[in-house]
C-alpha cells in the first residue's frame, strides 16, 4: 500500500496533517536568514508530489541518508554525476502560495564539487551481477525485525514491499516510498543506504516501524528464496525480513479502499481516521463505492492507462460525525471526474489529473 508528496509543490501548513510531505525544508526551525551546509548527491531522483518530478538528493549530515529534496535552490545550477557541499541561505517565505515552499533556498557557496565514479553509476549503488531470482516480483513483508529483536507483522492496513530492478530496490516504507542501491553475489546480498521520501506520518508507531524495516532493509547479509517466500538475514545468520511474493491487481474485480486524497486545494492528504472510501471498477465500465458517508455511482471508460469518470451521482444522507467527513466526501467526488489517467503498482491504484496532479490513491482491499 502505499504512499506520497511534497514541499516544493505545497504549502507546509497544509502538509504537516496526517500524513504530509515534509521534503524540501529540510530544517522546519530553520530562521530567516540563516546559513546551512547541504550536501547533494550525484543524481537526480523521479519523484511524486502533487505532480511528477525529478529531485535532488539532499542530507545535512554527510554520513547520513539522502532524502528528497522538493524545493529548488536559487543560483545553484545541478550537474549529474558530482558530489555537492553547498553553503547556503534559508529564508522564510511571507504567505506562500499553495503550491509554494515556507522555505527560500539560496545559494551562498559551492564548497566543493567532487566526481563520483560515474554519472549513470553513482558510487555507493553498485550494479548487481545477478538478479535474475529477485527481480520482476513485488515482495511484501509478512514478518520483519523490530528494534526489541523480535520478528512481527506489518502493521494493519500499511504494506512494507521491495521490488528489485537492474540497480535498485524500491518501495514502500509504510509510510514513505524509498530506493537503494544493491548488489548479490551467490546468495550474499548488501543493500546501500536508502533515500526516501519525506512525509511525517500517525500514529507514531508507523514510523517507528518504517525505521525498524529500513534498518533491518540495510543489515542485509544474505537472502534465501523458497516457492514465494524471500527470506533476508544480516550477517549473524539471523532472519530479519520474510517477504511472500505477490501479483499485482487488476482494476476490474478488485475492491479498492482509498488512502489519500486531493482536497482540491492542490494538497493530498491521507484520510480522516475511521472512514472509508472504497471504488469498485466493474467490466461493463460501472464505477461505484463509498465516498465516506453516501454510496456513489458513475460511469467510466478506458483507452489505454487514460481513463475518462463520469461526475457520480449520491445518495443524500448527512453525516454529523467525524467532523469534516462531509467536506472530506465533497472533495473526492469533486475531484474524482478530473482523473485523466490511472496506473497500478503492485496493489496500489493510482488516479492523476491530466497534469499529473494526484487525485487519489487506493490500496487493493486484503
Amino acid at each position: 500500500m502505499t504512499v506520497l508528496i511534497v514541499a516544493g509543490l505545497m504549502a507546509l501548513s497544509v502538509l504537516l496533517t496526517a500524513c504530509t510531505p515534509t521534503g524540501g525544508e529540510v530544517e522546519s526551525g530553520a530562521m530567516e536568514g540563516e546559513t546551512k551546509t547541504l550536501f547533494v548527491g550525484p543524481e537526480l531522483v523521479e519523484c511524486t508530489g502533487v505532480a511528477p518530478q525529478q529531485c535532488l538528493q539532499v542530507r545535512e549530515d554527510p554520513n547520513a541518508d539522502y532524502e528528497l529534496f522538493y524545493s529548488s535552490i536559487e543560483g545553484f545550477t545541478f550537474e549529474p554525476g558530482y558530489e555537492y557541499e553547498l553553503l547556503v541561505r534559508v529564508d522564510t517565505v511571507a504567505n506562500p502560495p499553495a503550491d509554494g515552499s515556507s522555505l527560500q533556498y539560496t545559494l551562498v557557496e559551492v564548497v566543493a564539487q567532487t566526481p563520483v565514479a560515474s554519472a549513470d553509476k553513482p558510487e555507493g549503488i553498485p550494479v548487481p551481477t545477478t538478479v535474475a531470482e529477485l527481480a520482476g516480483v513485488r515482495w511484501v513483508v509478512e514478518t520483519y525485525l523490530n528494534a526489541g529483536g523480535e520478528m512481527v507483522e506489518p502493521l494493519a492496513g500499511r504494506e512494507l514491499t521491495a521490488t528489485f530492478d537492474l540497480e535498485r530496490v524500491s518501495g514502500e516504507s509504510g509510510c514513505n516510498n524509498y530506493f537503494a542501491g544493491y548488489v548479490v553475489d551467490g546468495n550474499t546480498l548488501t543493500i546501500s543506504q536508502a533515500g526516501s521520501t519525506m512525509m511525517a506520518c500517525e500514529p507514531a508507531e508507523l514510523m517507528q516501524q518504517e525505521a525498524d524495516f529500513l534498518a533491518a532493509l540495510q543489515s542485509a547479509a544474505t537472502y534465501t528464496i523458497d516457492g514465494d517466500r524471500l527470506l533476508i538475514a544480516n550477517a549473524d545468520g539471523e532472519t530479519v525480513l520474510a517477504f511472500r511474493a505477490t501479483e499485482p491487481a487488476g482494476l476490474v474485480g478488485t475492491a479498492w479502499t482509498a488512502v489519500m486524497y486531493n482536497t482540491g486545494t492542490e494538497a493530498v492528504t491521507n484520510l480522516m481516521e475511521g472512514t472509508t472510501i472504497t471504488a469498485n471498477f466493474t467490466a461493463d465500465g460501472r464505477l461505484n463505492g463509498s465516498a465516506g458517508c453516501n454510496n456513489y455511482m458513475t460511469s467510466y471508460v478506458l483507452d489505454g492507462q487514460n481513463i475518462t469518470i463520469e461526475p457520480p451521482a449520491t445518495t443524500r444522507k448527512l453525516c454529523p460525525e467525524p467532523v469534516g467527513i462531509m467536506e472530506q466526501e465533497a472533495a473526492f467526488v469533486t475531484m474524482l471526474p478530473q482523473a485523466a489517467t490511472y496506473s497500478i503498482s503492485g496493489n496500489t491504484l493510482e488516479l492523476r489529473t491530466a497534469d499529473g496532479a494526484l487525485i487519489t490513491s487506493f490500496t487493493a482491499a486484503q
